[in-house]
């Protein structure tokens, strides 16, 4: 199996992004990279399920340690280990702290997939609208109960800006990439 998060960040002028839970799952996975394999991390709240395909971009580093994050806007499920090619539309702000108290930006990108088979509004746009926004807070939101992480929403992103955080992203990976050698 690939090391999925060596995986060129970029293809052309999209973004990949590597699917990690799908949408409709009850449950968090994540892609281990030491064992290139996909894992059952935790169960999500009681009635909580993933609204739409999560993963994270490749070749990037947030302040958390882990590749930047990424929601996929469309109606299709996707299976883990699947990498779809993005337009990124934007990114939700969120500060969070850990079990153990330490505090650190981890954003939430929010992409669609570059080409749509469907007329799916939402994912047609170009940026995220209001109401997909709300809807998207509050499932982060209540995602981590029970998790002993907070969040705290620090507001939207709009594409051009959220660019400019993926970019740092990348070169956080590239300069660990260069110390590693």
């Amino acid at each position: 199996m690939p090391n999925y998060e060596k995986l060129p960040t970029m293809n052309g002028d999209q973004i990949r992004v590597v699917v990690e839970t799908p949408r409709g799952a009850a449950a968090k996975f994540s892609y281990d990279p030491k064992t290139r394999v996909f894992e059952f991390t935790r169960p999500l709240p009681v009635g909580n399920t993933y609204p739409y395909d999560w993963g994270f971009v490749p070749s990037t580093i947030g302040e958390d340690g882990d590749p930047l994050d990424g929601l996929i806007i469309h109606q299709a499920v996707s299976p883990p280990g699947i990498v779809i090619n993005c337009n990124l539309l934007g990114a939700l702000r969120v500060k969070q702290k850990d079990s153990e108290g330490s505090e650190f930006r981890n954003d939430r990108f929010v992409f669609r997939p570059h080409k749509q088979d469907s007329p799916d509004k939402p994912a047609m746009e170009e940026s995220v609208p209001e109401d997909l926004r709300r809807e998207i807070e509050q499932f982060f939101q209540s995602s981590v109960l029970g998790t002993g992480k907070t969040i705290r929403l620090k507001g939207w992103r709009d594409a051009t800006e959220a660019s400019a955080l993926l970019r740092k992203g990348m070169k956080s990976f590239a300069r660990k990439k260069r110390r590693v050698r």
